[in-house]
């Protein structure tokens, strides 16, 4: 016989909801919340990967072994045809991204799934809404140094089998014929994907500091993260800042908060799925160079040498972000808080790459050295107004929220490319050096965009 208890200390637990927290046992839509205690443990790629498999509903996936990459989320479905399907992400209150957060920051997620849940944020939240809380002191909290970091290997899982120049040469000789591209004998033996793949160790370092006084709390944070992937040249290298300070005053009656964060993320633009290919379909007898030590190239249409292709195109995107949001909360009496809060996020980034002049781009398209570049800024402002009443009559409770959201996006950017170039020094940074542009055949494109948001939002 087996007798099963209520856990009513469960229903005590406090959830974030949309401009406010609520009591489990209060909440009436599917609202899930995963503190730090249940985060997934280990090496994660980003705040998405610490509550994967731990909310029903919520498939949270990396789609390639890419190092780079981010999660991709579905909670809701695919709900929009032109929109996107990627939920709607908040960091303390502000709309970001799962990378402006770094994930030894996050004290809690909470998952908005359902329509009542997620309603209060109009359009935004048509595909669920995720909410990080990251970590902060308390007051009369002693200065607190805490360390944490970490050290992973990677390697493929299920690498593909497949013959080698033996197995090939003995097919031959047993009368097998294959297409025309892999007839013939070059008398090597190369391992193709070998060449492209590695032992991948990647580590993660991160520094806070808390602490706090009777009127004053503060937390500080720098995080360093170094991922390599099992791909030759795809590492990721990011740099994270966080400061945070809350100061109260007039018996707590009114609070200041001021936050910022600062990242660069710099990541290479060497690789790309067309040399996995090549390496898959590539006659393991060819040899990487050849006598005189050049690469080994065949004039064939779409084949090239995978290794080539990788090692002479240089490339990095560098990435800046950096998002400061000051808020006001003043609670005149006990029952009624009044928050004013002011948001601005900035993301910089610089892209570009280099294809050498013993590059397939020209030793097959006489392009001489091929440059590339991209420049983009984006810049949001963020205004939110709210007045949030909540009185307990005996064994009722009233809560009501008011809300003005105003919200404004800026975006540009500027992409050019060139080629011909006398040296290759240059990279990419020398974009006029090139003779195609002389010519009239170098590209240029650019544009600008902006839209707003605003929003009046009120639940009872």
């Amino acid at each position: 016989d087996i007798t099963m208890q209520d856990e009513s200390e469960l229903m005590d637990e406090v959830g974030v909801i949309g401009y406010g927290t609520q009591r489990k046992g209060d909440v009436t839509s599917a609202i899930s919340s995963v503190k730090s205690e249940s985060f997934v443990k280990g090496a994660v790629t980003d705040a998405g990967q610490l509550i994967q498999g731990k909310v029903a509903g919520l498939n949270i996936s990396l789609p390639s072994g890419d190092p780079t990459g981010n999660t991709q989320i579905m909670l809701r479905g695919i709900s929009s045809l032109k929109g996107g399907t990627s939920p709607l992400v908040l960091v303390d209150g502000v709309p970001g991204s799962l990378n402006t957060v770094a994930p030894e920051d996050v004290e809690s997620i909470d998952v908005l799934k359902d329509g009542s849940a997620t309603a209060i944020y109009g359009t935004r939240g048509t595909n669920g809404v995720i909410i990080i809380t990251t970590k902060q002191s308390r007051k009369e909290m002693a200065p607190t140094i805490d360390y944490n970091g970490y050290v992973s290997v990677s390697n493929i899982l299920n690498r593909p089998d497949f013959m080698d120049a033996d197995d090939l040469r003995q097919k031959w000789n047993e009368g097998y014929t294959f297409n025309g591209a892999n007839l013939k004998d070059f008398g090597a033996n190369t391992d193709w994907l070998g060449e492209l793949t590695r032992t991948a160790v990647s580590h993660s370092h991160n520094l806070s500091l808390r602490g706090g006084s009777k009127n004053t709390n503060y937390t500080a944070s720098i995080n360093y993260t170094n991922r390599q992937g099992t791909f030759i040249k795809t590492d990721f290298e990011a740099i994270n800042g966080r400061m945070d300070i809350t100061h109260s005053m007039y018996d707590n009656k009114l609070t200041a908060n001021v936050s910022t964060f600062v990242s660069q993320h710099t990541m290479p633009r060497s690789w790309n799925t067309y040399a996995y290919r090549q390496a898959l379909i590539h006659n393991p007898t060819e040899p990487v160079k050849d006598e005189n030590g050049d690469w080994f190239e065949r004039d064939l249409y779409f084949y090239d040498n995978p290794v080539s292709y990788i090692r002479e195109t240089i490339g990095e995107m560098k990435r800046k972000n950096i998002r400061f949001n000051g808020s006001l909360t003043f609670r005149p009496i006990e029952s009624l808080t009044l928050k004013a809060m002011y948001a601005r996020r900035s993301t910089t980034s610089t892209d570009g790459y280099y294809q050498t002049k013993k590059h397939v781009s020209t030793t097959k398209s006489g392009r001489n050295g091929y440059a590339y570049r991209y420049d983009s800024d984006f810049d949001n402002n963020l205004i939110e107004l709210t007045a949030n009443f909540q009185k307990a009559f005996g064994k009722h409770n009233v809560s009501v929220l008011i809300g003005y959201n105003y919200e404004d996006n800026t975006n540009s950017n500027l992409s050019m490319s060139n080629y011909d170039f006398p040296t290759d020094a240059y990279s990419y940074n020398k974009m006029e050096a090139g003779m195609a542009l002389k010519r009239g055949e170098a590209s240029m494109t650019s544009y600008k965009n902006s839209d707003k948001l605003i929003g009046l939002f009120t639940r009872v």
